[in-house]
Formats: structure tokens, sequence, C-alpha cells
């Protein structure tokens, strides 16, 4: 295993400590990073849809899912779907996780089906995957002494369980042109640029991605009109800067997404 390089600083003294990793060569195509996410304290959060499915491999504590019906625990081996709207979650004090945020089309070699009917919804991954090899993983999760041997052991445990399940090379073309354009990208025209109808990209892209065009061009152009905002600064510029045709637009886009208007999800301590 090629030795792990870590993308951020040491961590604050906070409740929740996150720590991201860059993955090995190996799985650089179906990963986007490695998280190693431990809570030192109880803590609450509400969380952004990420632009791709994640995998989770808890190796002690646990989390819920807070909702008007109550908490839904989540498995200690989980695969979320790409979603349209945030969730809040709760995990226990003294709890650890490492998650893989996939990439476009990662999701394809670890999955038995397509990934876009795992939209909104997350299942156990040991419907997915090896069940014992599972709890082999957690094992070793639990005895490993550190984030790099964490890290390390779910790199070989995917390198290990991938299929030979390949993604449509049309639908990562069209994803990594939304991405460049931050989600600003008609996809009529992206359509056009790449000689197919509006009907077939979206099928495909489904089919590969997990998520519609829109969809991800919606989560995209969200996520940089966060990444862009500072507090106190006008909302209007914010919004045009990121693909939006007035602040209205951003206003309700947001809203769709977070439950709340801008002024209340831009001031949260606990979204992230």
């Amino acid at each position: 295993m090629d030795e792990i390089s870590e993308l951020e600083a040491p961590p604050r003294e906070e409740a929740i400590a996150m720590r991201s990793f860059a993955p090995c060569p190996a799985l650089a195509p179906l990963v986007r990073c490695l998280e190693v996410v431990e809570a030192r304290a109880p803590a609450t959060r509400v969380l952004f849809p990420e632009p791709g499915l994640v995998l989770g491999f808890r190796y002690r504590g646990r989390s819920t899912i807070l909702g008007e019906a109550g908490g839904q625990p989540i498995p200690d081996h989980v695969v979320t779907g790409i979603r349209a709207t945030v969730r809040r979650m709760h995990t226990a004090g003294d709890s650890g996780i490492v998650v893989a945020k996939l990439g476009d089309g990662g999701a394809l070699p670890f999955l038995r089906g397509s990934p876009h009917r795992l939209f909104g919804r997350w299942e156990p991954l040991d419907r997915q995957l090896d069940p014992g090899a599972l709890r082999t993983l957690s094992a070793r999760l639990r005895e490993a002494t550190g984030d790099g041997e964490r890290v390390a052991l779910v790199e070989r445990f995917l390198l290990d369980q991938r299929g030979p399940a390949a993604p449509d090379p049309l639908a990562l073309e069209a994803a990594r042109a939304l991405r460049a354009a931050h989600g600003a990208l008609r996809i009529a025209d992206l359509a056009r640029g790449l000689h197919v109808s509006l009907d077939a990209l979206e099928k495909r892209f489904r089919r590969t991605i997990g998520a519609s065009p829109k969809q991800l061009a919606s989560l995209l152009r969200l996520r940089c009109a966060l990444e862009g905002h500072r507090p106190g600064a006008p909302l209007g510029p914010l919004a045009l800067a990121s693909g939006y045709c007035d602040q209205s637009h951003f206003v309700r886009a947001l809203r769709r997404t977070a439950g709340e208007p801008p002024g209340a999800f831009l001031g949260r301590a606990d979204r992230c």
C-alpha cells in the first residue's frame, strides 16, 4: 500500500474531528477522498448533501438520523446515495468511522444494480458486499492504533471487494463538464455538446452517477455558493457568481435543500 498523504491540517479540539486523506493510486479513479471522523463528545450536525455516494465503516460508537418520526439508527457499515436535502445526524460520544467518498461512477464496482436506486436513501452495506469480510474489517478497525492504519485497512478492503463494472464514458464526460462549471451549465446545452438526446443523457447519467444531471448540477451550484459565502457579505453578488440568475433564485434553491432561508442556514455553527 502506498504511503497515505493527509490533505488537511491537524484537527482542532472540537466535539467532532474530521481528517481527510487522499486515496491510494489504485483507488483514485473510484474514490475522491477518505475521511476519519471521530466524536469526542455527543454532537448533532446538519449535513449538507454530498455530490456523490458515500461508504461508511464505523469502528466504535453509534449515529442516528434525526427526523420528525424520531431517530433512525445508522448501521455500522452503510452506503448512502446522493440526496437533494440536508439531514440531521446525532453521533454518540467516543464514536469513530472511516468514510469513503466515491467519485463519479465510483460506486459501480461495489454495488449490485444502478446507484440511482439509492438516491435520497441509504442501506446497510452488507446487502452489497460480503458480510463476512465486513465483520473481519470491523474487528481490524477496532484493533487499529491510528488513522493511517484504519485508512489502509479500508483501502485494502475496497480493492479486494471491487467488481468489474465500469462507468459509462459519456456519463463521466458529462459529470466532468458539470463539475468544471460548478453546476452552472444548462443540461440541454450539455446534451447537445455530447451529441446525444436529453432523454438518453439523463438515463445514462443516472445509471452511472446516481442522480440526474439536473440534480447533480443543483448540488454543485449550491456547494459553490456555500464555499464562496463570507459572513456579512451580501447574497446578490454571491448568487450571480455561483451561476444563479438572481438572489431570489439562490434563496429558493437553498430553502428547498436546507429547509430554511439562507439567513438561518448560513449562520448555523452545526452545519457541515
